[in-house]
């Protein structure tokens, strides 16, 4: 009978990258936050995918939770720094005749991301729907962007305002 394998041509190299990076990153950090580790005793098994944006005068940050129950997730806001932990458990192995398949990270997880000074900790909100974590960070008038005029000189030295399509 033929087996099916999963063909990664660039594995060894990513592997090879990930066990530099956690080797470095052991040495030249402590900052939990710019390294998918958790504190010095204790290791973080899995980094989730983040994005964040600036929409309607609030920061937007979402997080990919897939198989993560809600109740296994903290978000805490402290200095200006915004933290979501916690913890994918394993169920049970898959077996498959006398094979185990898991390409999950199953452990701990831990992002730590900084926001921009001012922001109110009681003003943060989140929802957990379909394994997304989504965030809401009303942002500091200082954060709001703000559209500026520019100002363009003609020949005779008049100035003209244009603005942006």
């Amino acid at each position: 009978m033929f087996e099916l394998t999963r063909r990664f041509p660039f594995g060894s190299m990513f592997q090879m990258h990930r066990e530099l990076d956690d080797m470095l990153g052991r040495f030249l950090t402590s900052d939990a936050g710019t390294q998918p580790y958790g504190t010095e005793t204790e290791p973080v098994a899995w980094w989730p995918a983040v994005e964040s944006y600036a929409k309607d005068g609030n920061l937007h940050v979402r997080v990919a939770l897939p198989g993560v129950d809600p109740k296994d997730v903290e978000v805490t806001v402290s200095d200006d720094y915004l933290t979501i932990r916690g913890e994918r458990k394993a169920k049970s192995d898959e077996k498959e005749g006398n094979r185990y398949v898991r390409e999950f990270a199953y452990g701990s997880f831990e992002r730590t991301l900084a926001l921009p000074e001012g922001i109110d900790p009681g003003k943060v909100t989140a929802k957990f729907s379909n394994g997304m974590l989504d965030l809401t960070v009303p942002a500091p008038v200082a954060v709001v962007p703000k559209k500026v005029e520019i100002q363009i000189e003609d020949g005779a030295g008049q100035a003209k305002a244009i603005k942006a399509a």
